[in-house]
């Protein structure tokens, strides 16, 4: 009986996050209990599949002499038919691998061997985190941010691959909080990025903070094989469909796009400018806080993932489940997490958006069927509201502290800086002129050139001791006979200085 008490007060919200996941999973498969928290956009209804088919479709028209698209083949036949698919836009390496694997399977089996494959290796990486912060306090709470996760939910109910991203993201985030093998976080790197190259963001901090060769390794093998596939153009869909995507103006939604870009794009009317200066500023600001010593690198990683999902041009709900597996590494590393205020911000961030409540109120949401029920424009609005004031308030909860480090930081750098550049004299003003104009070598002859060397021998005799310039072998006196000495033309201005000099 005491073990059990030791468990349950132990890991008491693992076994509740468990229960939650389980349920998850009846729904998805059986009762369709929790899809009312969802639009039928985001479930797909009506288009089961319309994701989902798109990989082996692509591997399987290849094996068959087609393209990677999966576009059908001359004679019309096609892995999902007469199941309708997008075209694919995964790469090239990843549709070949896993597209491959589902393609054994039929078009009604595979979605739902994809969909036990997800749910076994979540509850074996679950087991594998708590293991390895079973000393850490707040281990089951991270852990239930996982398993209850309800952005999650919605990945497993629309049969998505973006748990493939998660995966690589949490394991490569375990390695290097754990100061583990450099060569397999940057494989983890590298694969997370064949599923969405966003790991592209993280670049700058890896380099500052002295994991450039995990850069390296994760970058250099995702860029070999880009280029191995675009020989012959067999890749080509898949540069032009990023190339696509970063050239897009953010305009994109109602009804699915939860974005801040897509956001503001629909509420006002301003100059693209703006647009792009909002942008450029926010990643600026993130680049800055993710090269501090000071921010803890799943702390810099949960900005990246912010600025993502406020700004990339296609991001749909399910998408922010990726912040659960963050959120839980910051959990167990960043006290700042810790706080009972930030973790009441993290759950909010685990909960779906207000689309229940505004279809519980008939507030813009209409029924069109076998496409379920789909939000209006101004529903829409009120749904990306809801996902990111939770996230706003937490990033701001966990950059409280650290604002006035950073700027007593910034400004103790920036004095050394001037204090170092002073000694060096690297920037600055001009060069400073010279007191003195340099010496001017003697062009005259005859009696006009020794009168002139008697005065400058004069000169440089009634020098005082200690005078900033002396003469130098430039001005080494010269032989002059004594009957000049006494004939020799006053000083004029020239006296005028020696007796200023000898005062």
């Amino acid at each position: 009986m005491e073990e059990i008490r030791h468990q349950l007060k132990t890991y008491g919200l693992v076994y509740l996050g468990l229960c939650v996941y389980l349920l998850f999973l009846i729904s998805i498969v059986w009762t369709g209990w929790l899809n009312i928290f969802f639009s039928g956009a985001a479930l797909h209804e009506g288009a089961k599949g319309i994701d989902f088919y798109q990989l082996p479709n692509g591997a399987w028209a290849f094996w068959h002499g087609g393209s990677l698209t999966g576009a059908a083949l001359p004679d019309g036949a096609q892995y999902a038919q007469p199941n309708y698919a997008n075209s694919n836009v995964y790469h090239p390496l990843f549709t070949l691998t896993l597209g491959s694997l589902l393609a054994l399977f039929s078009p009604e089996q595979s979605p739902y061997i994809w969909l036990w494959f997800k749910a076994i290796l979540t509850l074996l990486l679950v087991a594998y985190f708590v293991w390895n912060f079973r000393q850490h306090k707040y281990v089951g709470f991270a852990a239930f941010i996982i398993l209850a996760n309800f952005s999650s939910y919605l990945e497993l109910a629309a049969w998505q691959f973006h748990f493939v991203l998660n995966v690589f993201l949490f394991l490569l985030l375990i390695l290097l909080v754990k100061k583990r093998s450099g060569v397999w976080a940057g494989v983890f790197y590298w694969l997370g990025m064949l599923v969405k190259p966003i790991g592209i963001l993280l670049v700058p901090t890896l380099i500052f903070k002295g994991r450039w060769k995990l850069a390296l390794i994760g970058v250099g093998c995702f860029v070999f094989f880009t280029l191995i596939f675009l020989y012959r153009g067999t890749g080509n869909y898949y540069t032009d469909n990023l190339i696509n995507n970063l050239s897009l103006s953010g305009t994109l939604g109602p009804n699915q796009i939860i974005t801040l870009s897509a956001l503001l794009h629909y509420m006002t009317q301003w100059p693209d400018i703006i647009y792009r200066a909002i942008q450029d500023s926010v990643l600026l600001v993130v680049v800055f806080l993710g090269t501090l010593k000071r921010i803890a690198l799943p702390k810099a990683v949960l900005f990246y993932m912010a600025y993502f999902l406020c700004f990339y041009e296609q991001v749909f709900e399910y998408q922010w489940s990726t912040l659960a597996y963050i959120l839980a590494v910051c959990m167990v590393t960043c006290s700042e997490f810790q706080t009972r205020r930030t973790m009441f911000c993290v759950l909010l961030t685990c909960l779906p958006s207000c689309f229940v409540l505004l279809n519980l109120f008939h507030v813009d949401v209409q029924n069109l069927g076998n496409l379920g029920m789909i939000p209006g424009a101004t529903a829409w609005e009120w749904m990306v509201l809801s996902k990111f004031l939770p996230l706003f308030i937490l990033l701001v909860s966990v950059l409280a502290t650290d604002i006035q480090p950073i700027w007593r930081q910034m400004l103790a750098f920036w004095k050394a800086l001037r204090r170092v550049n002073e000694h060096l004299e690297v920037f600055g003003g001009d060069i400073p002129i010279p007191a003195t104009d340099p010496p001017v070598q003697l062009a005259l002859a005859g009696q006009s050139a020794e009168a002139l060397a008697v005065q400058r021998n004069l000169f440089w005799e009634h020098m005082p001791e200690g005078a900033p310039h002396s003469p130098d072998a430039a001005h080494t006196l010269l032989p002059v006979e004594p009957r000049l000495l006494e004939e020799s033309l006053p000083f004029n201005t020239l006296e005028v200085e020696i007796e200023r000099l000898e005062e």
